[in-house]
């Protein structure tokens, strides 16, 4: 179902047509946007990538101070918080994505912070201080960047430390849901060769479902992070920066909100649980404003610290050498809770559950559920940028990656216990497992402008070969030990200890052709491919079906855009159309009868197709407009289902058909108390299917704004206020659905609700 928006035909026709507004007053020029997605500095209109990028006013008018921010905002990009953890995030681009977050799985969408690839999902909802920049870049990125990602890339870059002024910027925030906000930054250059930066951001916010019960509220959460920047120009030709970075983030993950009863089936286990949770689970359709836990709900701790040194040399006029080293550590206690909205006599904590004193039985002393993640990793990248001549344009890289990580989930099933027909069952478990994960991959990419068509003409070769070692220990003990003979499904114990690796080698080829058009028009057809290593499924309940993990799996893309100005660059626009292909997608899925137990499979299956566009436009002088729109047609179809041996549907987990945001900008002519402007964005995503008629999520739309007045002078330097609210009409929309709890065949985590607040910002240079 795709809904009619009248005002959608109106931002279109003022974004491609602004004639009128132009014989009014004629608008400025837009500015140059320089973009560093193929490791150098040049435009955006320039680079055959389909990207979506946001600088460091765009990211503070529209309150970005991480990825969990950019949800909604970009076509094409869509990010869940894990229903287990709220801060590790999934990350689809174009509907490539990773479904289920595991240590021992390869996310399909790269993270650089700084150059620095980010390994795993967990921690990635932390905040960044001092960001400058955001760039998306769309579809495969192969032969460009050290990790192979299949999805995509998002990159973040701060600011780097100015040798030249002293800097000073402050900003201080209040709003609803008892907000505080707080960021700094000191830039202090030591001389002409060398600076130092120090920035800090904390944030404290309650969430917008009050919990009655016991422990703390769902979705209060305390963030804080800071960065140590240091700069050193040591020649003309060398320069050095090393930057130290530190997150710490306490947050109460959201409740699952029970929808639909769990339909009852029999005598099985889950049937059992569903009939009984059904005296002391509140069902709706509609978002809660306040609900019970179960039991003391506590917070999910992540701590993120790494170091980064970056280091370029430029050798001569045409060959520059650049060094990334990185060292990253995680540190993430996860508390798992689904007994949202429940009675104290009732408890669901990670696959077990309690039935309390009304069930006929004396409440027991349960241990948390908190399972403990420790990760490191390590890269060095080496790249050379260089050319020949004015004819070709060539990077080589190699890039090595390192990690080791340690998951103890020492109560996996805690101790639970059933009273009815006269027995009692009792369940409990441990869990634990280790990664060692080696990468080496070597890639390079070159362009040849021949002297042919007035050298408009580019074209371009890439090629990259990666090679991947993985290795895993499972322990699991999962014991089951009953009295009640009156189970149809029995109940069996499953404990081993596995040890398994497995080597993956690939090669993946870009080809890009490029054309110059005009000097504002240019247009580029690409092909590129991309490979996500093989691994090991975590959720696998089975020694054997663990240890045989599953293959690499391979996409390859197709591509033809457009990127133009006209009218003076008063309009720009850039349009791509795409088609993906999957080869042994890989595949989570469900142990029938389980409530979090998969199984991964390679199917030959899975593919897609879309449109992006965008177009910017100054129809008037400070008024600026931005329409981003993304058409996604994605097919999972007639796939062998392993374990009922039949062809059956599925459907990518998200992968809406349409989104777009719409961004209009206005700053009004100076006065001499400041400059007022305002900022409003509208933003839809698309309804998702996601395999299951109970996983659905329904299309939002959401509008945010902001109305700022700017360079008020005061103590040396400069003021803002601000005043800012998203989600103005307070839209309930489903961030994460589930279907597989014992109590419910359908579970809703609720998005963010109304927010606003005022903001207070000082700078000085």
């Amino acid at each position: 179902m795709h809904p009619q928006h009248p005002g959608l035909a109106l931002s279109l026709a003022l974004a491609f047509f602004p004639a009128p507004l132009v014989a009014a007053e004629r608008g400025t020029a837009l500015e140059e946007v320089l973009v560093t997605a193929q490791h150098r500095e040049e435009s955006a209109q320039s680079t055959p990538i389909s990207l979506f990028t946001m600088n460091e006013d765009q990211l503070e008018k529209q309150r970005i101070n991480g990825i969990a921010n950019l949800n909604g905002l970009v076509p094409n990009l869509n990010i869940d918080g894990f229903p287990a953890n709220n801060q590790t995030l999934r990350l689809f681009i174009r509907g490539v994505g990773l479904a289920d977050t595991q240590i021992t799985q390869d996310a399909a969408v790269g993270v650089y912070l700084n150059g620095a690839y980010i390994a795993r999902s967990t921690g990635l909802a932390f905040d960044v201080a001092d960001l400058a920049r955001i760039e998306v870049l769309r579809g495969p990125q192969g032969t460009l960047y050290g990790r192979n990602t299949t999805g995509g890339a998002i990159k973040l870059i701060t600011k780097t430390p100015d040798v030249n002024n002293l800097a000073f910027d402050q900003t201080l925030g209040a709003g609803n849901n008892a907000l505080f906000s707080s960021k700094t930054s000191v830039n202090i250059p030591m001389d002409d060769r060398f600076a130092a930066k120090l920035a800090y951001f904390y944030e404290d916010v309650e969430g917008f479902t009050r919990n009655t019960g016991a422990g703390g509220g769902w979705g209060d959460r305390e963030s804080k992070g800071w960065r140590l920047d240091f700069r050193a120009d040591l020649s003309d030709a060398l320069s050095v920066d090393y930057s130290y970075d530190k997150s710490h983030v306490k947050y109460f993950n959201l409740p699952a909100q029970a929808v639909i009863e769990r339909a009852s089936s029999g005598t099985d286990l889950l049937s059992i649980i569903g009939d009984i949770a059904k005296d002391y689970i509140d069902y709706s359709p509609d978002r809660f404003s306040t609900m019970r836990a179960g039991t003391p709900l506590l917070p999910t701790d992540t701590e993120i610290f790494g170091h980064t040194l970056n280091v370029e040399w430029a050798i001569n006029e045409d060959l520059v050498f650049r060094s990334i080293t990185a060292y990253r550590e995680l540190d993430d206690k996860s508390y798992l809770d689904f007994s949202s909205g429940s009675s104290p006599e009732f408890r669901i904590n990670f696959g077990g559950a309690v039935i309390g004193a009304d069930a006929g039985m004396d409440r027991l002393e349960l241990p948390d559920v908190r399972p403990h993640l420790e990760q490191e990793q390590f890269s060095q990248e080496f790249q050379l940028l260089g050319s020949v001549g004015e004819a070709i344009d060539y990077m080589v890289g190699l890039y090595y990656f390192a990690e080791e990580a340690e998951e103890d989930m020492p109560q996996r099933h805690i101790f639970s216990a059933f009273p009815f027909a006269g027995g009692r069952i009792y369940n409990y478990g441990a869990e634990f497992n280790r990664i060692e994960n080696d990468a080496l991959a070597f890639f390079t990419q070159a362009t040849w402008t021949p002297d042919i068509l007035d050298e408009r003409l580019h074209l371009t070769l890439g090629w990259r070969h990666s090679r991947d070692s993985r290795e895993s220990v499972r322990q699991v003990e999962d014991r089951v030990v009953t009295d009640l003979d009156t189970l149809v499904v029995p109940l069996t114990s499953s404990s081993f200890f596995a040890e398994a690796d497995k080597d993956f080698d690939d090669d993946s080829f870009a080809f890009i052709a490029e054309f110059d058009w005009t000097q504002e028009l240019n247009v580029y057809a690409k092909v590129a491919e991309a490979y996500k290593s093989g691994g090991f499924n975590i959720r696998d309940p089975e020694e054997q079906g663990f240890s045989n993990g599953f293959d690499e799996e391979k996409l390859r893309s197709t591509e033809i855009g457009l990127k133009g100005e006209a009218l003076e660059r008063m309009v720009r626009f850039n349009i791509a159309v795409f088609h993906q292909e999957f080869e042994d997608f890989q595949y989570n899925f469900q142990i029938p009868g389980t409530i979090q137990s998969t199984r991964v499979f390679n199917i030959d299956e899975g593919e897609m197709s879309g449109v992006e566009l965008e177009v910017m436009a100054m129809p008037l002088r400070g008024l600026f407009l931005q329409f981003s729109y993304a058409y996604l047609d994605s097919q999972l179809t007639e796939v062998l289902n392993p374990f009922s041996g039949e062809v059956e549907e599925f459907s990518f987990t998200n992968a809406p058909d349409h989104t777009y945001s719409l961004i209009a900008d206005y700053s009004f002519p100076p006065c001499d108390f400041g400059t007022l402007s305002a900022n409003v964005s509208y933003n839809f995503v698309d309804g998702r299917q996601t395999g299951s008629d109970t996983l659905y999520r329904d299309e939002y739309d959401m509008i945010n704004a902001r109305l700022s007045l700017d360079e008020i002078d005061g103590a040396g330097g400069q003021f803002s206020v601000a005043l800012w609210g998203k989600n103005l009409t307070d839209t309930d929309y489903e961030a994460f659905t589930l279907d597989n709890l014992p109590q419910a065949d359908r579970a809703v985590i609720w998005g963010e609700g109304r927010t606003y607040g005022l903001e207070v910002i000082y700078r000085f240079e």
